[in-house]
């Protein structure tokens, strides 16, 4: 009777060792979240976001000392919180944000948090391409200015061999307010030209539109 008894007690132990090992290895602590978009004050960022702000600061020694930059290193979602024009885009540990009068006058980011392969730099450059197209950003009317066209493999292709040489972007904006350049390039192992090497990131810069439209 004593073998049955603890035969039973460690057969629910088992299960319950399990059962707390999954929720130790399946905890993730909270993604840190940066809500900007141009002309926000530093104290409505600092407010409105999940990330120590005053951490990845630097501040400028004047008197009063004032915000200068803010930099991304450790994974972040970046949401532009423009309420008709706003996207959220994936985590990243590549950003920065300047100030001016307090304010954000540009932002630098990225929707990736490391390089990646042709094929899968390309899937997100169209899922944002799309994400900012639903959102209202439009094309500036500048010369040889339009979308990112992927849908064909000859037009993959020929991107692909431009990247080689320089990166490739598209300018969006919304009139009188902000301006947008999306752009990709060959980051690491470019100059062997090895489709099966090379790597490739996303940049996204934002500003205050000034083309008078």
């Amino acid at each position: 009777m004593r073998i049955r008894y603890w035969t039973r007690r460690s057969f629910w132990k088992r299960p319950l060792f399990f059962a707390l090992l999954l929720c130790i290895t399946s905890f993730h602590y909270p993604m840190d979240v940066l809500r900007v978009h141009i002309g926000k004050h530093y104290q409505s960022v600092e407010r409105d976001s999940t990330t120590d702000l005053e951490k990845h600061t630097a501040i400028y020694p004047s008197e009063p000392p004032h915000p200068s930059s803010t930099w991304i290193s450790s994974p972040t979602v970046v949401e532009f919180d423009d309420p008709i024009h706003g996207f959220k885009l994936p985590p990243t540990v590549f950003g920065a944000v300047t100030y001016a009068s307090q304010k954000i006058s540009t932002l630098t980011t990225s929707p990736m948090t490391e390089t990646l392969p042709f094929a899968e730099a390309l899937d997100r450059l169209v899922a944002t391409q799309i994400n900012l197209k639903s959102r209202g950003w439009k094309l500036e009317p500048l010369e040889k200015n339009d979308w990112f066209n992927l849908d064909s493999v000859a037009e993959r292709e020929r991107l692909r061999t431009k990247l080689f040489d320089q990166a490739v972007g598209v300018d969006l904006y919304v009139p009188g307010k902000y301006s947008l350049l999306l752009l990709i390039k060959c980051y690491a192992s470019c100059d062997k030209q090895d489709p099966t090497t090379a790597q490739y990131l996303i940049d996204i810069s934002v500003g205050r539109d000034r083309s008078g439209a």
